[in-house]
């Protein structure tokens, strides 16, 4: 089967990414956030090969759209703002296609503590610019989350 006549369903996707992340937290409680931060990191070279990206003489937040663009492309997400204040990375991703699992957590009273999103864009940012990264907030509101993420150098 090519990779167009596959259709993964998206429920089934969501309700494994969100077992995952329950098992984890159960298992390591707070800590979770720090162990999850690679999760979506991969696709940073699957990305950079299938759509010929190019980070050179970008800046942060010009990097971070660059690598956002693509996710949009493929349907992962419907849309995204990126904003560098001060050394904290702001994003605002739009429609993703793991809202559901976000809204899962906030339910379940987990704290939210992974976004592929951010993670893929941290990734890249400590690869092309050096800095260190970590995830300071996780919200929603309606089909938006917001994210954000101090950067800073050891």
């Amino acid at each position: 089967m090519s990779e167009k006549e596959s259709k993964i369903d998206k429920e089934w996707v969501n309700e494994i990414f969100y077992d995952l992340l329950k098992v984890v937290y159960d298992g390591l409680g707070g800590a979770s956030r720090f162990r999850c931060y690679l999760v979506g990191r991969t696709m940073l070279e699957y990305l950079t090969k299938k759509f010929n990206l190019n980070f050179s003489n970008l800046t942060v937040p010009e990097a971070a759209k660059k690598v956002l663009e693509p996710l949009k492309t493929i349907g992962i997400i419907g849309g995204y703002d990126v904003a560098l204040n001060d050394m904290v990375l702001d994003l605002k991703i739009h429609n993703c296609a793991h809202l559901q699992v976000q809204k899962r957590v906030k339910e379940s009273k987990m704290p939210a503590f992974v976004c592929p999103c951010m993670n893929l864009c941290l990734g890249l940012i400590e690869k092309n610019f050096g800095l260190d990264s970590e995830m300071i907030d996780i919200t929603h509101e309606g089909d938006t989350c917001h994210v954000k993420a101090m950067l800073f150098k050891y």
